[in-house]
């Protein structure tokens, strides 16, 4: 459409129109306890110009702002004029969204009332048996037009939220919005999370139960149910179906799922060593990941032997389904399942490094950490992958080559200082930062420690200071495994670099977590460095909360007082240690998404 005719669309509003709903866009940001008379009397001037407001772009954002603050009566009376033609409002890019707002806020208005509802006997007078009336006729038009429903950009949107309505439970916003959605509100709504609405789950009443259990019936039914799988704006829906049926109906939901396996043909074709289209599909993989993530223990296994065995590679070297193969992974519970994919993984570990889809190989850490299974030959399999395994002698080097995640070759290939044995790390890999998280909380680490040794006193500084390497570090002092004389060894080869890291945004978060985990002794040594820099400390945004943290000023004048205070320290850690548990969660750094077509 040319920029003239996106104007003409919304010519109907006069420049008083727009300047008094700007108004009231100031006024609810400036005060979120609004007067409910203000409030029914902003959507009595609203009722008689509803469309043409939510059909407009800035106002119909507005809308969606007010909708937050509307009673039960105020949203029924909106929906009462939408219901005169849904097709108007349903279909708009701007008036699409407003219509979802008022769904997704109808479980807070409805209260408890909803349960009780009763379709034979409705009172006229009652806002709440008003608006569930609207809902169930929104319901009405979404089934009369199911397949348009499905492939339509702003419509599919109203689907997703009508399901969980009728379900009584609310879904993950990443299956709720599309990705465009949700960067869009990234961009130009930062503060978006203010205005979005999660709902608490609830009883639904019968008429809800019936309405889905027709929606799915429905959806079933539809011929060309295998286009609707790959397709861009029906995909979330299967999604958000099985999701919704997974918490309100868990027999039906497996039903579910079974359909979509045979529907999808996904476990035919057993002796093809091809992979399956939809496990292929840019789009239609998603819904396979929600598939393993939803089904039975049995189906599980059935998956594993119909869909994965002898297909690793394959799924593991693939654009898309290296993301199934990781969901399978991080899915599975069992130690059988877990060994075959290991042992089968072992045999291509270098073609999965040449694919660069090393996010198959997090997936196969993280499970051996939860497992503790078959964490030795994974530790070989990826010393074996970066050339570091054998000679021997090469694996002291082992925690550079995760860091740096590159190949013993690729690493000594460049130049470097001919005194030392190897290239300084100049920088940590996301992937090698995460698999190093995992790895130190393995059963047996000696490798690891003796590599962690190995590095020289700048690179545990810079390791500390890199936005994914102080993770690794962090992650390295806070496990049990490694042993104490390690950690010591590890933290005094940073002696002559704690001012650096007390001023570094990273280094800061590290230097906190090696006092937290060092004994007293160590903790003077810091501090005593630390104190001859306290004014420049003071004078920094991230050295000043070390100053205050660590108690400096009183280590410098009040010497006993300070050596009591971290006792005490200390002693509060240990007594709630085994209450709160070790703090062994693997951190993310900030990564790129996963790319995927148009808006899903």
């Amino acid at each position: 459409m040319s920029f003239k005719g996106k104007q003409s669309r919304f010519k109907t509003l006069t420049e008083d129109t727009l300047n008094y709903y700007k108004r009231i866009k100031e006024v609810l940001q400036d005060d979120n306890s609004i007067d409910v008379q203000v409030i029914d009397n902003i959507f009595s001037q609203l009722t008689q110009e509803a469309v043409a407001v939510c059909k407009h772009p800035e106002t119909s954002a507005i809308i969606e702002l007010l909708i937050n603050h509307a009673s039960c009566a105020n949203v029924a009376s909106l929906l009462q004029i939408f219901a005169t033609d849904w097709d108007a409002v349903c279909n708009d890019s701007s008036a699409s969204h407003v219509v979802q707002k008022c769904v997704l806020v109808s479980p807070k208005l409805f209260a408890e009332q909803v349960s009780q509802f009763d379709i034979d006997n409705c009172s006229e007078d009652s806002s709440e048996d008003q608006l569930i009336l609207k809902i169930l006729s929104l319901c009405e038009h979404i089934l009369n037009n199911l397949e348009k429903c499905l492939t339509h950009t702003h419509m599919s949107h109203i689907v997703r939220s009508m399901l969980q309505i009728l379900g009584g439970t609310f879904v993950d916003e990443k299956i709720l919005k599309s990705k465009g959605s949700r960067n869009y509100s990234k961009k130009n709504e930062p503060d978006r999370k203010q205005k979005d609405i999660h709902f608490q789950d609830f009883d639904v009443p019968a008429a809800f139960r019936k309405q889905l259990k027709f929606v799915y019936k429905t959806i079933f039914r539809l011929d060309n149910f295998g286009v609707y799988i790959t397709e861009s704006n029906a995909n979330p829906i299967l999604q958000t179906l099985l999701l919704v049926l997974n918490k309100a109906n868990t027999e039906l939901c497996q039903k579910a799922i079974n359909k979509v396996i045979k529907r999808s043909r996904i476990k035919d074709d057993v002796e093809q060593v091809n992979l399956p289209p939809v496990a292929a599909d840019s789009i239609g993989s998603f819904l396979v990941e929600q598939i393993i993530g939803l089904c039975s223990e049995e189906l599980f296994r059935k998956l594993f032997e119909r869909l994965f065995h002898n297909r690793l590679l394959q799924f593991a070297t693939h654009a898309s389904a290296n993301y199934v193969l990781q969901t399978f992974i991080r899915k599975c519970r069992d130690k059988d399942i877990f060994k075959s994919v290991v042992d089968e993984l072992n045999n291509c570990i270098s073609a999965v490094l040449d694919a660069r889809n090393y996010g198959v190989l997090v997936a196969v850490v993280e499970t051996a950490e939860k497992l503790t299974c078959k964490q030795d030959s994974i530790l070989q399999m990826l010393m074996t992958g970066l050339q570091c395994w054998e000679p021997e002698e090469r694996r002291t080097s082992c925690v550079a080559l995760l860091a740096a995640f590159t190949t013993h070759d690729n690493f000594n290939s460049g130049s470097h200082d001919e005194t030392s044995a190897r290239p300084a790390i100049r920088k940590v890999n996301y992937h090698g930062s995460l698999l190093l998280q995992h790895l130190v909380n393995f059963r047996k680490v000696k490798m690891l420690e003796t590599g962690f040794l190995d590095l020289q006193p700048g690179e545990v500084s810079m390791l500390a200071c890199d936005p994914c390497g102080s993770h690794v570090m962090e992650a390295a002092l806070r496990s049990a495994a490694i042993r104490e004389k390690t950690k010591e060894g590890l933290v005094s080869k940073m002696a002559g670099s704690w001012v650096q890291l007390a001023c570094h945004k990273n280094g800061s978060r590290t230097l906190e977590s090696i006092w937290k985990n060092v004994p007293l002794k160590l903790r003077e040594v810091i501090a005593t460095e630390l104190a001859e820099k306290q004014d420049r400390l003071k004078s920094d945004m991230f050295g000043r909360h070390i100053v205050r943290n660590f108690a400096l000023q009183h280590f410098k004048t009040r010497k006993n007082d300070w050596t009591m205070l971290q006792k005490g320290d200390k002693k509060k850690r240990e007594m709630f240690r085994d209450v709160i548990g070790s703090e062994t969660d693997v951190k993310q750094p900030k990564q790129k998404k996963r790319k995927v077509k148009k808006d899903q």
